[in-house]
């Protein structure tokens, strides 16, 4: 069977599990924007010279390198973990989704709080800097989501079938983590490097 033809399989198979995880991902973006509003001037201001910091690095080519790299992988890998962990549970389901949750409130109040405080310099920012590395961050999110609840209804629904095929399952959905961490290294490398290059190139 064709690539093209699988992932039009799978994602008319699975319809209902991504409309329910890009729900809960909008919902987040949404709920990230509206929190914006509530900040203390505190850590606005904070948040400000954390911003200011990252650009003075882009401006002297400093914020890039493999200790970006490693710290962005070793972060997406933690979510992946996690996800992968609570599909394994029968109480996985609703922590999934609130995992999704957390991860659009993140971008939302990110991206928010940019546009906000740096007006047509913060949308540039979260073009240059934020936006490269999630194409591949998110989108492999979403669908090892799904992967996870439906991991999770597979362990419910065969809680009493016989212990083989239980662990084939967790073999066969520890691999699919796998490839996915591998993957990941590419949006780690798009953010370690390519995204720093492109933030420097307006920055000059």
């Amino acid at each position: 069977m064709k690539l093209k033809t699988r992932i039009k399989q799978h994602l008319k198979e699975n319809r209902v599990q991504y409309f329910i995880v890009l729900f809960f991902f909008i919902a987040g973006i949404f709920c990230g924007d509206y929190r914006t509003a509530d900040l203390d001037g505190g850590v606005r201001l904070h948040l400000l010279k954390l911003i200011e910091d990252y650009l003075k690095g882009g401006i002297h080519g400093s914020t890039g390198g493999s200790g970006i790299l490693w710290a962005a992988y070793l972060s997406q890998v933690k979510t992946l973990l996690a996800v992968w962990f609570l599909g394994l549970t029968v109480i996985g389901l609703p922590l999934i989704l609130t995992v999704i949750l957390l991860r659009g409130f993140s971008l939302g109040f990110t991206w928010s709080f940019l546009i906000h405080e740096q007006a047509q310099k913060g949308i540039a920012i979260g073009v240059l800097s934020i936006l490269p590395q999630n194409l591949v961050y998110i989108p492999l999110l979403l669908v090892w989501s799904v992967a996870a609840l439906n991991f999770s209804v597979f362990i419910i629904r065969n809680r009493n079938a016989n212990l083989l095929s239980l662990w084939r399952g967790v073999i066969a959905y520890t691999m699919l983590m796998f490839v996915f961490s591998g993957i990941l290294l590419i949006g780690s490398f798009i953010e370690a490097y390519l995204s720093p290059w492109l933030l420097s190139l307006v920055l000059s």
